[in-house]
């Protein structure tokens, strides 16, 4: 699927990706001030976000049984 956006809307676009991508950063890197930023940045454009909790070091995906 192909969208055709205009300029305002490529550059909301570029804004959204590029935040999102701050706010993952920030989340792996445990920096919760920028966390904190980039959610308020994102929620002031209009997507709000909802962190799920991270799985301890080593508990990946359990086996099927």
């Amino acid at each position: 699927m192909v969208a055709k956006l205009s300029g305002p809307e490529q550059d909301q676009a570029a804004t959204l990706v590029a935040h999102f991508h701050a706010l993952i950063h920030a989340w792996f890197t445990n920096d919760t001030e920028e966390t904190a930023r980039m959610r308020s940045e994102l929620e002031r454009l209009g997507v709000k976000v909802r962190p799920i909790r991270r799985r301890p070091p080593g508990k990946g995906v359990p086996d099927a049984e």
